[in-house]
């Protein structure tokens, strides 16, 4: 332990140059360095001060394990692209493992998350770590992960991370683990959301070509229960407004951005992608778990951003947060474990 601690801080210093490297790659106003809301007056949790402190502490706890003789890195933010339906070879399910490693002998995937539940004798709340089983995400990336590395696949390590004001130590591997009945469940889901999906996206077409004045949009349902998750949709005022949205443009505050997984995930450039036994191309059918869990949601707020590519413009500081402690990690695990092997 003492060995690391000498290193720490040099680690802590080149894993933070990556974090705010992120951070001023895909921001646009947002500053890292903000510690309170201009607005609000309210402390900022999601700033440069708190990954600090977050980094140092994750070094101390995790570095053990990860430079321990029984851990080996195989892999850091792999894609991977697996068939969900014989009968559809063109439909593939994507995606991008954040960790693949092997612990005692095992072959387990790595998810890093960071959260603000909070709990005074957690670190984190029950529902939080609940959130993870069932998990469409997690199913879907185990069902990758099996196909890939086959039965040494143990299961799926979510590495929690807490964001806050004052405790800068909590961290958790929440593991999780599927039989494979459960793995074929998700992939008979998941076709039937995708099969949704389409259906939906066809009833548009035919909209727009047979009844183009049609006072409200027969596809897409709104699901009302979602308005105020999470801080509230951001297409909650066009709901309200618009009956019919497809006689409308985009409004202020927002821009055409499509949503390219295939371009996300860097496919075209990726020297090896898992799962697939012939290259991965853009006129697939391609789904990941941003386009079936956004339609899980709402439907309605699936056909603006998917449908429409309408984008919120500005910043969101949790998903900025979130992608650079990622950027953080990677440069965490490589250091510590001694590179992919």
């Amino acid at each position: 332990m003492t060995a690391l601690s000498n290193k720490t801080l040099e680690l802590v210093k080149s894993s933070m140059a990556e974090f705010v490297s992120y951070w001023e790659e895909n921001a646009s106003e947002t500053p890292v360095d903000q510690l309170t809301d201009p607005i609000t007056g309210r402390p900022e949790l999601r700033n440069a001060e708190t990954a600090m402190e977050m980094l140092y502490n994750y070094i101390e706890e995790r570095g053990p394990m990860l430079c321990g003789r029984d851990f080996k890195l195989l892999a850091v933010e792999q894609p991977f692209a697996v068939p969900l339906d014989e009968a559809r070879p063109e439909l593939i399910y994507i995606g991008r493992f954040d960790k693949v490693f092997k612990y005692q002998g095992r072959i387990y995937i790595g998810e890093h998350k960071t959260t603000t539940s909070y709990k005074k004798d957690g670190p984190f709340r029950f529902d939080f770590v609940e959130s993870f089983s069932p998990n469409s995400q997690v199913d879907g990336y185990l069902y990758a992960a099996h196909l890939t590395y086959g039965d040494a696949v143990k299961g799926c390590w979510i590495d929690a991370a807490l964001v806050h004001a004052s405790v800068h130590d909590g961290f958790r591997f929440i593991p999780i683990d599927r039989h494979l009945e459960q793995l074929t469940g998700w992939v008979w889901e998941t076709r039937y959301w995708i099969s949704q999906i389409e259906a939906n996206a066809s009833a548009v077409d035919a909209l727009r070509s047979e009844r183009p004045n049609i006072p409200y949009m027969a596809a897409f349902p709104k699901n009302t229960t979602s308005c105020t998750n999470y801080g509230g949709c951001p297409y909650l005022d066009m709901c309200k407004m618009w009956s019919n949205p497809e006689h409308f443009e985009e409004p202020d505050g927002f821009a055409i951005q499509k949503w390219e997984p295939f371009d996300e995930l860097e496919l075209a450039k990726a020297k090896r992608v898992l799962g697939i036994d012939r290259k991965v191309k853009r006129r697939d059918v391609l789904y990941d778990n941003t386009r079936v869990q956004s339609f899980r949601v709402c439907p309605r707020a699936f056909y603006y951003r998917h449908i429409r590519h309408f984008q919120p413009l500005g910043d969101r500081r949790a998903l900025l947060f979130g992608g650079a402690w990622h950027r953080a990690m990677d440069r965490v695990w490589t250091e510590l474990s001694g590179g992919v092997k």
